[in-house]
């Protein structure tokens, strides 16, 4: 097995999160070449939230280590390449699948924002909050008020208090749209319980620190499944084992990052059917478009198939400079 890089800057439009800056973030393409195919796949870690940074992980897989992200990329990379091999695209495998519109950032909720959502067929809509929670509760009953589903993320940064406060204030006409919270405060078995009896709460980034081995009943309803850098697998035998819900999303992700996930969510979708949610995989929007998310056409909440085999892109990634990753 051959790898090689191709490092690339994805400058943000808007702030991303309550976690981190609106600067520009930086990550790699990886070109994976087995003697049989060659095959394509991002790596783009989010040391925010607890990610080994991008230098470290690519020292390491210089010296044969390999990170769980970066096993995940190398994993992606052999469906890509198995499916150029036989001339295949992703996007013609599995149920296509609906996504969320997502909102990271209120400065970018201007009037007439929700009413043209909902005529391009969004129906659920994703909310980043955690900067500002007296403003967001207020924001979230216009949301409320336009008929959406609301899915709210906290990137883990809030408190059981802070949590409970928060939700125990919302209109109860908020509240009944809300399909679930993601990451409300840091992971523990106990408030996590809790929290649950408010709202149906959704575990993404706080996956690793649940003993699983040692869980009788779940505290949480929905596992957020990133193809990035979770065992998609694995998380689906715990989903069927717990009789949990899951939502493919990408991870704020490069565009083949992105064609990666939707590719994850069709397969998934066809397989288990209403076990799989909305997905949240139009996270290309966030960055100023490139030569790859030009690339990408939408048509209201679903992302369309993007040209070529495998995940697509074949001239441009074929045009890119590669640099051969020298195993030391």
């Amino acid at each position: 097995m051959k790898i090689s890089y191709s490092p690339y800057t994805l400058k943000p439009t808007q702030s991303l999160n309550a976690a981190s800056k609106p600067a520009p973030r930086e990550g790699v393409l990886l070109k994976v070449e087995w003697a049989d195919a060659v095959g394509y796949a991002d790596l783009h870690p989010w040391p925010e939230l607890g990610d080994l940074a991008l230098d470290e992980q690519l020292s390491l897989l210089r010296q044969g280590k390999i990170t769980p992200q970066a096993e995940q990329s190398i994993w992606l990379a052999r469906r890509d390449a198995l499916l150029r091999k036989d001339k295949k695209n992703i996007f013609d495998q599995g149920e296509r699948v609906k996504n969320n519109a997502l909102l990271t950032d209120f400065a970018a909720l201007k009037p007439g924002y929700l009413d043209e959502l909902k005529k391009e067929g969004f129906t659920t809509l994703k909310v980043k909050v955690g900067r500002n929670l007296k403003e967001e509760a207020e924001i979230l009953t216009h949301i409320a008020a336009a008929g959406f589903k609301i899915r709210l993320d906290f990137n883990a940064l809030g408190s059981w208090q802070i949590f409970e406060k928060f939700i125990g204030n919302l209109p109860l006409t908020v509240k009944a749209l809300i399909e679930y919270v993601e990451d409300p405060f840091p992971f523990e078995i106990g408030a996590w319980s809790e929290a649950q009896k408010l709202v149906k709460i959704a575990l993404d980034n706080q996956y690793d620190k649940v003993p699983w081995e040692r869980l009788q009943k779940a505290p949480f309803d929905v596992v957020i499944i990133k193809p990035a850098k979770t065992d998609v697998d694995k998380a689906v035998e715990r989903c069927l084992k717990w009789n949990l819900k899951a939502a493919v999303t990408s991870y704020m992700d490069h565009p083949v990052g992105v064609a990666h996930a939707v590719g994850i969510a069709m397969e998934l979708k066809e397989k288990y059917s209403d076990m799989i949610l909305e997905c949240g995989c139009l996270t290309h929007r966030l960055y100023q478009m490139d030569v790859f998310s030009a690339e990408i056409s939408t048509q209201g909440p679903y992302l369309l198939k993007v040209k070529g085999t495998g995940v697509g892109f074949d001239k441009v990634l074929g045009g890119l400079p590669w640099h051969q990753l020298k195993m030391r």
